[in-house]
């Protein structure tokens, strides 16, 4: 009997998670898997593209290519290179040849547009979410250290020698150490408040918007802007003007057009690509329920938050972020070990005596609260 005593003590100890010396919940991720790939593709693949048309740039040479008289020497050849490629916006074709010259530069500016609602949300609601998310993981740990603790003492008792005014004593201090659920209390308020939710849903919208017109632009470019590549170019202008010895038009070739368009296919499909996962996540907080706490139902107490109905509120973005970070919960773990010897029936005395007392410390409590009810409604008639 002492052997086994020590084996239940041993048990009970090994379950019990231990404080953390340094600070907790360091690593708590605020954001989705989804988003992450989102943004990391939408602002990425745009600043790759921009030095692989920087890198042709180096390795070609100019971007334009001029056809000057035979009579121009080599500097001459080169002033009308850079005196055409300056004036490529000004020409009167209806081509846009200036998308051309500033197609790097229109990257970049695409991928600093992805990057503003990954930074509306770092900045706006990240802090909040960051301090709600410490606090409620925090308290399921503590939840389940309070539920180790008192089925470990309860499990001392000799049953034997236990009377009847322990026996009841011991459910009296399982109601109270369960009566109130911080956690729960405060997970039920976000049923109520829309911040987070209006918050995360504009910044998906806001990136599928900016993704759709990306997409517009690239098209553009690939259907019209980039089938024409050469353009006629005047040079007489300033004191050139009136000389006859330069020809009122030279013709001029697009060098790295060719490879802009190419640039532009791959950007416009992975794009196109990305529209539906931006669509998917921002029916994220409709789909999600609580049904992943299912372990913590082996725990007294635990249950009252019962599985949410898909409907857009705060409560839905908490435990969207709370599914994400569960690596981060030691007694999540601990909850799912219990329940895989629950399920493949251990016969094992020490784990069987933890999950014994768990589920009599949880009868208890519901027993308790199911008098505690029953009492109320005798007391409204009578009243």
């Amino acid at each position: 009997m002492a052997i086994a005593s020590v084996a239940t003590e041993y048990v009970f100890s090994d379950f019990l998670l231990k404080d953390a010396k340094e600070a907790k919940y360091k690593g708590v991720r605020l954001d989705l898997a989804v988003d992450k790939i989102v943004t990391f593709l939408a602002v990425g693949l745009p600043l790759f593209l921009i030095s692989l048309a920087f890198a042709q740039e180096v390795s070609v040479g100019t971007q334009i290519s001029c056809f000057p008289p035979t009579n121009f020497s080599w500097k001459q050849a080169a002033y009308v290179d850079s005196f055409c490629w300056a004036a490529v916006q000004q020409q009167a074709d209806s081509s846009p040849f200036w998308l051309h010259k500033f197609f790097p530069y229109i990257l970049l500016s695409l991928a600093i547009l992805m990057c503003i609602p990954a930074l509306i949300w770092r900045f706006t609601a990240a802090p909040h979410l960051s301090s709600d998310l410490s606090f409620i993981m925090e308290e399921l740990d503590r939840f389940y250290n309070r539920a180790i603790k008192l089925a470990k003492n309860l499990a001392s008792l000799d049953d034997k020698d236990a009377n009847q005014d322990s026996q009841s004593s011991a459910s009296e201090l399982a109601e109270g150490c369960f009566k109130y659920l911080l956690v729960e209390q405060y997970l039920k308020t976000k049923r109520f408040t829309h911040i987070l939710v209006v918050k995360y849903v504009v910044c998906r919208v806001l990136t599928l918007l900016i993704l759709l017109l990306a997409c517009l632009y690239l098209g553009y470019y690939i259907l019209l802007a980039s089938l024409i590549d050469e353009f006629p170019c005047d040079l007489r202008t300033g004191v050139l003007k009136n000389n006859s010895m330069v020809p009122p038009a030279i013709q001029c070739k697009m060098v790295a057009v060719g490879v802009f368009r190419l640039l532009s296919y791959i950007n416009l499909g992975v794009y196109m690509l990305l529209s539906p996962l931006v669509v998917y996540a921002a029916f994220g907080p409709a789909r999600q329920s609580s049904g992943f706490l299912r372990p913590y139902e082996l725990l007294p107490g635990f249950g009252a938050l019962g599985v949410i109905r898909p409907v857009y509120n705060d409560l839905s973005i908490y435990l969207m972020f709370l599914q994400e970070n569960l690596s981060e919960l030691k007694s999540f773990k601990c909850l799912q070990v219990l329940e895989l010897l629950q399920l493949a029936g251990d016969e094992g005395f020490d784990t069987m005596c933890l999950l014994q007392t768990l589920g009599q410390v949880k009868t208890d409590v519901l027993d308790s609260r199911k008098m505690s009810t029953k009492n109320k409604e005798v007391k409204k008639p009578e009243e």
